[in-house]
């Protein structure tokens, strides 16, 4: 299972959503998993052992943009999102992974 962020094309613009993709029978198939917004870089697969010492900092009213943008480049993640209203800490159970989502 591999799971790639796609870009769509709609009426009113394009839109990025994850995508799981994998052989079967020897054809391409592709299952919608998740919307990702206009920005691609919105919703990043972390491991759980990158985020835990910093989970608390994260979800501190008091935060600011520069610390967000400090934490979220010691953890591996670029984003082009200025500035962060939502940061949201996501447990998809069905795909068994962990994602960070920013707004």
């Amino acid at each position: 299972m591999t799971v790639i962020p796609r870009k769509v094309k709609r009426k009113h613009g394009e839109y990025w959503e994850l995508v799981d993709t994998r052989r079967v029978n020897g054809k391409v198939v592709q299952k919608y998993v998740g919307y990702l917004g206009k920005d691609p870089k919105a919703k990043s697969e972390i491991k759980p052992e990158d985020i835990l010492p910093y989970i608390e900092r994260l979800i501190s009213n008091g935060i600011s943009q520069e610390e967000i943008g400090t934490i979220l480049r010691k953890i591996g993640i670029d984003y082009d999102t200025w500035p962060i209203t939502k940061i949201i800490i996501e447990n998809d159970l069905k795909l068994k992974k962990l994602f960070l989502r920013l707004k």
